[in-house]
Protein backbone atom coordinates (compact mmCIF):
# COMPACT_ATOMS: atom_id res chain seq x y z
CA UNK A 1 0.00 0.00 0.00
CA UNK A 2 1.59 3.25 -1.03
CA UNK A 3 2.24 5.82 1.60
CA UNK A 4 1.00 9.22 0.49
CA UNK A 5 2.13 11.11 3.54
CA UNK A 6 5.54 12.58 2.74
CA UNK A 7 6.57 12.85 6.40
CA UNK A 8 5.90 9.16 7.01
CA UNK A 9 7.78 8.23 3.84
CA UNK A 10 10.77 10.34 4.88
CA UNK A 11 10.76 8.75 8.35
CA UNK A 12 10.70 5.26 6.88
CA UNK A 13 13.62 6.12 4.61
CA UNK A 14 15.60 7.31 7.65
CA UNK A 15 14.86 4.05 9.43
CA UNK A 16 15.93 2.07 6.38
CA UNK A 17 19.20 4.05 6.13
CA UNK A 18 19.87 3.56 9.83
CA UNK A 19 19.20 -0.14 9.55
CA UNK A 20 21.60 -0.34 6.59
CA UNK A 21 24.29 1.44 8.59
CA UNK A 22 23.73 -0.91 11.54
CA UNK A 23 23.92 -3.97 9.31
CA UNK A 24 27.10 -2.63 7.73
CA UNK A 25 28.62 -2.06 11.18
CA UNK A 26 27.57 -5.53 12.32
CA UNK A 27 29.05 -7.04 9.17
CA UNK A 28 32.31 -5.18 9.79
CA UNK A 29 32.33 -6.30 13.41
CA UNK A 30 31.71 -9.89 12.31
CA UNK A 31 34.59 -9.75 9.84
CA UNK A 32 36.83 -8.29 12.52
CA UNK A 33 35.77 -10.97 14.94
CA UNK A 34 36.46 -13.69 12.40
CA UNK A 35 39.88 -12.15 11.73
CA UNK A 36 40.66 -12.09 15.46
CA UNK A 37 39.52 -15.70 15.81
CA UNK A 38 41.69 -16.77 12.85
CA UNK A 39 44.65 -14.85 14.24
CA UNK A 40 44.10 -16.50 17.58
CA UNK A 41 44.14 -19.91 15.91
CA UNK A 42 47.33 -18.98 14.10
CA UNK A 43 48.83 -17.87 17.40
CA UNK A 44 47.84 -21.18 18.93
CA UNK A 45 49.55 -23.03 16.09
CA UNK A 46 52.65 -20.84 16.42
CA UNK A 47 52.70 -21.37 20.16
CA UNK A 48 52.43 -25.09 19.60
CA UNK A 49 55.34 -24.96 17.17
CA UNK A 50 57.32 -22.84 19.60
CA UNK A 51 56.67 -25.30 22.41
CA UNK A 52 57.80 -28.13 20.14
CA UNK A 53 60.96 -26.25 19.18
CA UNK A 54 61.74 -25.47 22.81
CA UNK A 55 61.18 -29.09 23.74
CA UNK A 56 63.56 -30.22 21.04
CA UNK A 57 66.10 -27.64 22.19
CA UNK A 58 65.80 -28.88 25.75
CA UNK A 59 66.27 -32.47 24.59
CA UNK A 60 69.19 -31.59 22.32
CA UNK A 61 72.64 -32.77 23.48
CA UNK A 62 74.74 -29.85 24.63
CA UNK A 63 77.62 -31.65 26.37
CA UNK A 64 79.85 -34.53 25.33
CA UNK A 65 78.91 -36.33 28.53
CA UNK A 66 75.25 -36.32 27.42
CA UNK A 67 75.89 -38.31 24.22
CA UNK A 68 74.35 -41.75 24.70
CA UNK A 69 76.54 -44.75 23.94
CA UNK A 70 79.17 -47.07 25.34
CA UNK A 71 82.54 -45.54 26.23
CA UNK A 72 85.68 -47.55 25.44
CA UNK A 73 89.32 -46.37 25.79
CA UNK A 74 90.93 -45.49 22.50
CA UNK A 75 94.47 -44.59 21.40
CA UNK A 76 94.57 -42.56 18.18
CA UNK A 77 98.17 -43.22 17.12
CA UNK A 78 100.27 -41.32 14.58
CA UNK A 79 103.76 -42.17 13.45
CA UNK A 80 106.33 -40.26 11.44
CA UNK A 81 109.48 -41.86 10.07
CA UNK A 82 112.68 -39.83 10.42
CA UNK A 83 115.36 -41.31 8.14
CA UNK A 84 119.07 -41.19 8.59
CA UNK A 85 121.06 -38.94 6.22
CA UNK A 86 122.38 -40.57 3.05
CA UNK A 87 124.62 -37.61 2.19
CA UNK A 88 126.43 -35.05 4.37
CA UNK A 89 124.12 -32.34 3.04
CA UNK A 90 120.91 -34.19 3.98
CA UNK A 91 119.00 -32.36 6.72
CA UNK A 92 115.76 -33.09 8.54
CA UNK A 93 115.68 -29.94 10.67
CA UNK A 94 112.94 -27.63 9.44
CA UNK A 95 111.16 -30.34 7.44
CA UNK A 96 107.43 -30.70 8.00
CA UNK A 97 106.53 -34.36 8.51
CA UNK A 98 102.83 -35.29 8.74
CA UNK A 99 100.54 -38.24 9.32
CA UNK A 100 96.74 -38.29 8.91
CA UNK A 101 94.32 -40.74 10.49
CA UNK A 102 90.52 -41.02 9.96
CA UNK A 103 87.94 -41.42 12.71
CA UNK A 104 86.11 -44.68 12.00
CA UNK A 105 82.36 -44.95 11.59
CA UNK A 106 81.80 -47.01 14.74
CA UNK A 107 81.56 -43.87 16.85
CA UNK A 108 82.93 -40.37 17.50
CA UNK A 109 86.31 -39.93 19.19
CA UNK A 110 86.90 -37.82 22.30
CA UNK A 111 90.52 -36.88 23.09
CA UNK A 112 91.63 -35.98 26.61
CA UNK A 113 95.43 -36.27 26.54
CA UNK A 114 98.43 -35.92 24.23
CA UNK A 115 101.29 -38.43 24.49
CA UNK A 116 104.47 -38.87 22.48
CA UNK A 117 107.61 -41.01 22.31
CA UNK A 118 110.53 -41.47 19.97
CA UNK A 119 111.92 -44.90 19.05
CA UNK A 120 115.53 -44.60 18.00
CA UNK A 121 117.05 -46.24 14.96
CA UNK A 122 120.64 -46.13 13.73
CA UNK A 123 121.82 -45.71 10.16
CA UNK A 124 125.12 -46.29 8.44
CA UNK A 125 127.21 -43.31 7.38
CA UNK A 126 128.72 -45.41 4.59
CA UNK A 127 131.97 -47.35 4.17
CA UNK A 128 135.22 -45.60 4.88
CA UNK A 129 138.89 -46.53 5.14
CA UNK A 130 141.11 -48.69 2.95
CA UNK A 131 140.07 -52.34 2.47
CA UNK A 132 143.73 -53.31 2.02
CA UNK A 133 144.80 -51.66 5.23
CA UNK A 134 143.04 -52.88 8.39
CA UNK A 135 141.64 -49.52 9.40
CA UNK A 136 138.19 -47.92 9.17
CA UNK A 137 135.04 -49.72 8.09
CA UNK A 138 135.34 -50.42 4.36
CA UNK A 139 132.62 -53.09 4.38
CA UNK A 140 129.81 -51.01 5.89
CA UNK A 141 126.54 -50.68 3.92
CA UNK A 142 125.77 -47.52 1.94
CA UNK A 143 125.00 -44.30 3.82
CA UNK A 144 121.40 -44.09 4.96
CA UNK A 145 120.97 -47.87 5.35
CA UNK A 146 119.51 -48.91 8.67
CA UNK A 147 121.86 -50.94 10.82
CA UNK A 148 121.05 -52.80 14.02
CA UNK A 149 123.10 -51.66 17.01
CA UNK A 150 122.60 -51.68 20.80
CA UNK A 151 120.90 -48.28 20.39
CA UNK A 152 118.25 -49.59 17.99
CA UNK A 153 114.72 -49.79 19.37
CA UNK A 154 115.33 -47.69 22.46
CA UNK A 155 112.64 -45.15 23.38
CA UNK A 156 113.94 -41.66 23.98
CA UNK A 157 112.32 -38.42 25.25
CA UNK A 158 110.60 -36.00 22.90
CA UNK A 159 112.32 -32.98 24.44
CA UNK A 160 116.02 -32.60 25.20
CA UNK A 161 115.18 -31.01 28.56
CA UNK A 162 114.48 -34.53 29.82
CA UNK A 163 118.26 -35.16 29.65
CA UNK A 164 120.16 -33.01 32.16
CA UNK A 165 123.28 -31.23 30.97
CA UNK A 166 125.42 -33.63 33.07
CA UNK A 167 128.46 -31.38 33.06
CA UNK A 168 128.19 -30.17 29.47
CA UNK A 169 128.62 -26.54 30.58
CA UNK A 170 129.89 -24.32 27.81
CA UNK A 171 131.37 -21.19 29.27
CA UNK A 172 134.52 -19.11 29.55
CA UNK A 173 137.44 -20.99 31.02
CA UNK A 174 135.60 -24.30 31.10
CA UNK A 175 136.86 -25.74 27.83
CA UNK A 176 138.86 -28.95 27.78
CA UNK A 177 142.60 -28.52 27.45
CA UNK A 178 143.02 -31.68 25.39
CA UNK A 179 141.14 -33.79 22.85
CA UNK A 180 140.90 -36.60 25.38
CA UNK A 181 139.37 -34.24 27.91
CA UNK A 182 136.85 -32.99 25.38
CA UNK A 183 135.86 -36.58 24.54
CA UNK A 184 135.39 -37.36 28.21
CA UNK A 185 132.91 -34.52 28.75
CA UNK A 186 129.32 -35.69 29.08
CA UNK A 187 126.76 -34.13 26.79
CA UNK A 188 123.17 -34.96 25.88
CA UNK A 189 122.49 -38.64 25.41
CA UNK A 190 121.81 -39.64 21.79
CA UNK A 191 118.28 -39.93 20.50
CA UNK A 192 116.47 -37.10 22.30
CA UNK A 193 114.32 -35.27 19.79
CA UNK A 194 112.92 -31.73 19.74
CA UNK A 195 110.11 -30.65 17.45
CA UNK A 196 107.14 -28.33 16.96
CA UNK A 197 103.77 -29.92 16.28
CA UNK A 198 100.31 -29.02 15.02
CA UNK A 199 96.91 -30.76 15.23
CA UNK A 200 94.15 -30.13 12.70
CA UNK A 201 90.70 -31.53 11.97
CA UNK A 202 90.75 -31.62 8.18
CA UNK A 203 87.04 -32.46 8.00
CA UNK A 204 86.06 -29.10 9.48
CA UNK A 205 89.29 -27.30 8.54
CA UNK A 206 89.76 -26.35 12.19
CA UNK A 207 93.19 -26.04 13.79
CA UNK A 208 93.87 -26.80 17.43
CA UNK A 209 96.31 -23.88 17.75
CA UNK A 210 96.94 -20.51 16.15
CA UNK A 211 99.66 -19.87 13.57
CA UNK A 212 102.41 -20.75 16.06
CA UNK A 213 103.16 -24.50 16.41
CA UNK A 214 103.32 -26.16 19.83
CA UNK A 215 106.76 -27.10 21.26
CA UNK A 216 107.28 -30.76 22.10
CA UNK A 217 108.53 -29.59 25.48
CA UNK A 218 104.90 -29.10 26.55
CA UNK A 219 104.24 -32.81 26.14
CA UNK A 220 106.48 -33.51 29.11
CA UNK A 221 105.93 -30.81 31.70
CA UNK A 222 107.43 -33.04 34.41
CA UNK A 223 109.55 -35.57 32.53
CA UNK A 224 107.07 -38.39 31.86
CA UNK A 225 103.92 -36.46 32.64
CA UNK A 226 101.63 -36.26 29.57
CA UNK A 227 99.88 -33.14 28.32
CA UNK A 228 96.32 -33.06 29.66
CA UNK A 229 93.88 -31.02 27.58
CA UNK A 230 91.91 -28.27 29.39
CA UNK A 231 88.67 -29.66 27.90
CA UNK A 232 87.80 -32.82 26.00
CA UNK A 233 88.33 -32.53 22.25
CA UNK A 234 85.53 -33.97 20.08
CA UNK A 235 85.89 -35.49 16.59
CA UNK A 236 82.83 -36.73 14.72
CA UNK A 237 82.74 -39.89 12.61
CA UNK A 238 84.53 -39.53 9.30
CA UNK A 239 86.81 -36.75 10.51
CA UNK A 240 90.44 -36.76 9.37
CA UNK A 241 92.93 -35.75 12.04
CA UNK A 242 96.32 -34.51 10.85
CA UNK A 243 99.43 -34.51 13.04
CA UNK A 244 102.31 -32.42 11.70
CA UNK A 245 105.77 -32.16 13.22
CA UNK A 246 108.71 -29.94 12.37
CA UNK A 247 112.09 -30.92 13.80
CA UNK A 248 113.97 -28.00 15.33
CA UNK A 249 117.42 -29.61 15.05
CA UNK A 250 119.32 -32.51 13.54
CA UNK A 251 119.35 -35.73 15.54
CA UNK A 252 123.10 -36.05 15.05
CA UNK A 253 125.40 -39.02 15.35
CA UNK A 254 126.59 -41.50 17.94
CA UNK A 255 129.52 -43.85 18.32
CA UNK A 256 128.56 -47.33 19.42
CA UNK A 257 131.20 -49.34 21.26
CA UNK A 258 130.65 -53.04 21.80
CA UNK A 259 132.45 -56.36 21.87
CA UNK A 260 131.78 -59.83 20.57
CA UNK A 261 130.42 -62.08 23.28
CA UNK A 262 131.46 -65.68 24.00
CA UNK A 263 129.84 -68.59 22.15
CA UNK A 264 129.09 -66.49 19.07
CA UNK A 265 126.68 -64.01 20.71
CA UNK A 266 126.76 -60.37 19.59
CA UNK A 267 124.65 -57.23 19.84
CA UNK A 268 123.32 -56.09 16.52
CA UNK A 269 124.37 -56.87 12.98
CA UNK A 270 127.61 -54.89 12.95
CA UNK A 271 130.89 -56.78 13.09
CA UNK A 272 133.82 -55.30 15.01
CA UNK A 273 135.89 -53.12 12.67
CA UNK A 274 139.47 -54.05 11.87
CA UNK A 275 141.26 -51.82 14.33
CA UNK A 276 144.88 -52.82 15.00
CA UNK A 277 144.99 -50.65 18.10
CA UNK A 278 142.25 -52.72 19.75
CA UNK A 279 141.93 -56.43 20.47
CA UNK A 280 140.15 -58.43 17.78
CA UNK A 281 136.93 -58.77 19.76
CA UNK A 282 136.41 -55.03 20.31
CA UNK A 283 134.09 -53.10 18.00
CA UNK A 284 133.29 -49.45 17.44
CA UNK A 285 131.06 -47.89 14.81
CA UNK A 286 129.84 -44.32 14.16
CA UNK A 287 126.18 -44.14 13.15
CA UNK A 288 123.64 -41.47 12.33
CA UNK A 289 120.46 -41.20 14.39
CA UNK A 290 116.93 -41.47 13.05
CA UNK A 291 113.83 -43.33 14.10
CA UNK A 292 110.07 -43.32 14.44
CA UNK A 293 108.22 -40.48 16.16
CA UNK A 294 105.01 -41.64 17.81
CA UNK A 295 102.25 -39.23 18.75
CA UNK A 296 99.13 -40.47 20.54
CA UNK A 297 95.82 -38.75 21.19
CA UNK A 298 94.50 -40.66 24.18
CA UNK A 299 90.78 -40.66 24.90
CA UNK A 300 87.75 -42.81 24.21
CA UNK A 301 85.30 -43.82 21.49
CA UNK A 302 81.53 -43.54 21.94
CA UNK A 303 80.02 -46.68 20.44
CA UNK A 304 76.38 -46.93 19.33
CA UNK A 305 76.00 -43.15 19.41
CA UNK A 306 73.35 -41.34 17.39
CA UNK A 307 74.41 -39.79 14.11
CA UNK A 308 75.36 -37.02 14.18
CA UNK A 309 76.28 -37.22 17.83
CA UNK A 310 75.73 -33.50 18.47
Amino acid sequence: MPINDPDVAQYLRKLADKQGRVEAQLSSLMKRYQHVVAQSEDDKIEMKKLRGTMKKAMERIRYIEDIPGKRVPYFMNFQVEIPGPDTPSTAVAGQRLSDTKPVSQDGPFVCTTYLSAFMMKTYSIGPYGDPEIPTGRPNDPPAGSEVITPLTGRFRPVASTADPFAGAYLGYGMGASSIGGAQAAQTFRPGAIDFLFEIADEGTDRLRQNQIPIPSRYLFSEFDRPMYLPVSDFFERGSSIRFSSTLTRELGFAEVNYALLPNGFAEGEQNPPPDPSQPDDIGRVPVSIGGTLYFTMLGYKILQAQSPAV
